[in-house]
């Protein structure tokens, strides 16, 4: 491992290589017209060893696709969001086993579905493992499901203020800290972190993060001369929770508002594999990085309904995994169906992208897409692709 790996600052294409396999059968995808196209990024002991990409940025556009091409990555925002909170943390600002009302009063209240008071309030360390209780309203068919849907809290023409207020009105799907349910804590997250800080989380990001990283194409909003490189999927994928590109974008949603680009995610993913560091440059705190990268989920959690739809990513036992604080984390050599090494961390979208590091083999892999239909076969493809790579470099 390399903590002061030096990126390169432009699309450079590197497509030869041990890795070259992943890029190879993507390109075949897009032949085939299984997907619009494709950006791939993958380093080892901090050298990037992969960087390619294929197919169309913009499908009905015939726009090619480039490398600097922007993704919407949706829930691999969060763990940009937690590891934001992480700073906070650092500085004495924010404190994890505090209950999420010390900052957000308006969530002193919350109930669940039956009215009853839960036990113990969501602490801020629930919101980072999602053991808060909420979760997404399109996720699911309960009476909170559909009262989720019905006051709209996943909407992006509200502010995190409102989207909060919205979340403070309504039932907990579970009692805080029992229970993994997927949704929207990092939202809520996303807004503590503009409380504690007194900034847009935009902001915050952008200055504690992103300008560090040298992440000059990740936010939140997208700009009209930036347009062109916006990628986009097939006309026939559901597409519908992605920020709207029309103006109307008000929400900065910590849970998957980002767009971004390979090679600026590969940064990021490098940080978290070298412990907080990039380029020489001390971004989060070591123990911070320990923190995120521990099991940090309840020994007697339970699992939500929709948690088997995450398919291998799923925190759970039955696929030797388990969940950091924005992350997930392979702790058996054995049970998960992909593979993979024990230690290995990272977190897909549900647009197609993805991202996993494995510290074993000092790997960083980006791989970006826009097909939301076809996100569970590509975490495998690409996982099976590359490990296939490295045994055969190892038996070599």
């Amino acid at each position: 491992m390399n903590a002061r790996a030096q990126f390169p600052a432009g699309p450079t294409r590197i497509s030869a290589g041990p890795f070259a396999a992943v890029a190879d059968r993507l390109h075949v995808d897009v032949e085939q017209g299984l997907i619009p196209g494709a950006v791939v990024y993958v380093a080892r002991c901090g050298e990037v060893q992969l960087f390619d990409w294929c197919g169309a940025c913009a499908p009905d556009e015939k726009r090619p696709m480039r490398g600097d091409a922007l993704f919407w990555i949706a829930s691999m925002t969060k763990p940009v969001t937690s590891a934001a909170a992480m700073l906070l943390v650092e500085e004495g600002r924010l404190r994890l086993d505090d209950p999420v009302y010390a900052y957000l009063p308006q969530l002193r209240d919350l109930r669940l579905a039956d009215g009853s008071v839960p036990t113990q309030p969501a602490r801020v360390v629930d919101l980072l493992r999602h053991t808060a209780g909420f979760t997404y309203g399109p996720f699911g068919n309960s009476p909170v499901h559909q009262v989720y849907e019905r006051e709209r809290v996943y909407d992006f023409r509200q502010t995190n203020g409102q989207m909060l207020e919205k979340l403070a009105g309504l039932p907990l799907l579970h009692a805080p800290g029992t229970t993994f349910e997927y949704g929207m804590s990092t939202d809520v997250l996303g807004r503590l972190i503009e409380v504690c800080s007194g900034e847009p989380l935009e902001e915050f990001l952008a200055s504690r993060l992103f300008e560090p990283l040298g992440m000059h194409d990740t936010g939140f909003a997208v700009s009209q001369a930036q347009h062109h490189r916006v990628a986009r999927p097939f006309a026939h994928e559901p597409f519908t929770m992605a920020p709207p590109l029309d103006g109307t974008m008000l929400w900065r949603s910590g849970g998957g508002g980002l767009w971004s680009t390979a090679a600026d995610y590969a940064s990021f993913a490098q940080m978290l594999l070298d412990f907080g560091e990039l380029n020489g440059r001390r971004i989060l705190a070591r123990s911070s990085l320990e923190a995120m990268r521990s099991e940090q989920l309840p020994p007697d959690v339970r699992f939500g309904d929709y948690t088997s739809a995450l398919g291998p990513t799923a925190p759970t036992p039955d696929m030797g995994q388990n969940f950091g604080l924005g992350l997930s984390l392979r702790v058996q050599a054995c049970g998960n169906p992909l593979p993979g090494s024990v230690g290995d961390f990272g977190w897909p979208g549900v647009s197609g992208s993805l991202f996993w590091c494995d510290p074993q083999h000092a790997l960083v892999v980006v791989v970006m897409l826009q097909a939301p239909s076809l996100r569970l076969l590509y975490r495998a493809r690409c996982r099976e692709l590359v490990y296939a790579a490295l045994a055969e470099e190892e038996t070599a």
